[in-house]
């Protein structure tokens, strides 16, 4: 019987690579199904992911609120800090939108309006444009000819492209309208889950607790513990940094008097929430709605052009690492990697969430590197600069503290005794020399 105990304890792990090694073939073999269950699962939940999106965005103001304005409060344990700061947050979040709705929105709808309206006046304007300016670079009539027809292709394109986004922004509005009730449900899921968030915290430390080790929950919470702050720190940089170029995209273009220019800031800003490609994936249909809209004014295509540049010069070196800092701790080659596949994988949601859940597990990844280098003894090389969090160090250092604090707790028990012992033997020498000093004084006299 003990044989087939330490049999079965020693398989255990191999049965479970090999049950987990099965599992994932089978994932890849149907991966159409398993995407499928994956995505009527989450049009499920949907309302409470979204409720949980929500309450982790108010979350942030919410603790920058705790920690300046009612710092005291809070520290003295007040009841009302956490739902007045609940509260402010939701107002200072639903009014930024709502302002945004209010001001910018009317007027890029407006700008869409007056583009589709006379975007048939735009396009012959442009057409025109284009073979003017090919018959007067003087080339053959062959060349010629090919070129105007090239661009003609080109336009045909838009106006199909064009003609054919009308009916879907219509039905993207009405889906947006149908689908109110799911957001409803999710702004009352996530007041509920900001207001409980310290007991939904506690109630899952506990769990983990319960189900793993000591060691192994301990490193699954620093995990949660990192990801959070990557999440926190990549969508508020992201956030902060879309919105400062949104807003000298509209201060540039107001300057140099190009057209529509709230419709292409907030088509700029929205896309520039897409890391590396999104600022060029914007910048390109834009440049062709300004040079369309103003065939006898190329040079703004160019003015534009610089501009973004600009913009996006000031925004990587000056915004985005004051705001997004080590959050993410991943060089272009891994960011670009993360968004190409994320929206491949995943469409918008991937493009969304690809950079932060891959910093993540960049960061495991170099952890386990580095901890299996230090037991063989290769030296260590920081793979992600600037990043100073450890996993799996601080999972052992916070181990080897307590264990050194055990001892040491032990030791001064020790020591303690020792001394009191020595103290004892001390003051029975001393009466003992005492009283035979007593003596001998008694005898003499």
């Amino acid at each position: 019987m003990s044989k087939l105990r330490a049999l079965w304890r020693n398989g255990r792990g191999m049965l479970f690579v090999v049950l987990v090694g099965i599992a994932f073939y089978e994932m890849l073999e149907h991966f159409s199904s398993v995407r499928a269950v994956i995505s009527r699962t989450t049009s499920v939940l949907m309302p409470i992911l979204c409720g949980l999106m929500v309450a982790y965005i108010i979350n942030i103001p919410a603790t920058i609120l705790q920690g300046t304005l009612f710092k005291k409060a809070h520290a003295a344990g007040k009841k009302y800090v956490v739902p007045l700061t609940v509260v402010l947050s939701y107002l200072i979040v639903f009014g930024i939108l709502t302002a945004v709705l209010i001001i910018v929105i009317p007027k890029a709808a407006d700008s869409v309006k007056i583009l589709f309206d006379n975007f048939e006046t735009y396009y012959n304007s442009a057409a025109k444009w284009a073979t003017e300016f090919w018959e007067g670079l003087n080339l053959s009539d062959e060349v010629t000819a090919h070129a105007v027809e090239i661009s003609n292709k080109i336009l045909d394109n838009v106006e199909v492209f064009t003609t054919n986004l009308a009916p879907k922004l219509l039905g993207y509005t009405f889906n947006a309208v149908s689908t109110v009730a799911d957001i409803l449900l999710a702004l009352a899921f996530s007041i509920y889950a900001i207001l409980d968030k310290n007991r939904l915290l506690a109630h899952s430390r506990r769990f983990v607790r319960s189900v793993f080790n000591e060691k192994h929950s301990s490193g699954i919470l620093e995990v949660f513990s990192y990801a959070n702050l990557t999440f926190r720190g990549y969508f508020a940089g992201q956030i902060t940094s879309c919105t400062i170029i949104g807003i000298l995209c509209y201060i540039g273009m107001r300057i140099m008097n190009m057209p529509f220019p709230e419709m292409i800031s907030v088509f700029i800003a929205v896309f520039a929430m897409i890391p590396i490609l999104g600022p060029w994936l914007s910048t390109i249909p834009s440049a062709f709605i300004i040079l369309m809209t103003s065939p006898g004014k190329p040079e703004l295509v160019l003015y534009f052009v610089i501009m973004i540049i600009i913009i996006q010069q000031i925004d990587n070196n000056l915004v985005y690492p004051r705001v997004v800092g080590d959050a993410v701790g991943l060089s272009s080659a891994w960011v670009l990697g993360a968004v190409i596949l994320g929206s491949g994988l995943f469409g918008i949601a991937g493009l969304i969430f690809a950079v932060p859940v891959t910093a993540v597990l960049y960061r495991l990844l170099a952890d386990w590197t580095n901890e299996r280098a230090r037991q063989r003894g290769v030296p260590i090389i920081d793979t992600v600069p600037g990043v100073k969090y450890d996993l799996r160090g601080h999972v052992r250092r916070s181990f080897k503290k307590k264990k050194n604090n055990a001892s040491s707790g032990s030791g001064r028990l020790r020591t303690k005794e020792t001394k009191t012992e020595t103290g004892e033997t001390a003051a029975a020498d001393k009466a003992g020399r005492t009283e035979k000093s007593e003596n001998e004084n008694s005898d003499n006299k």
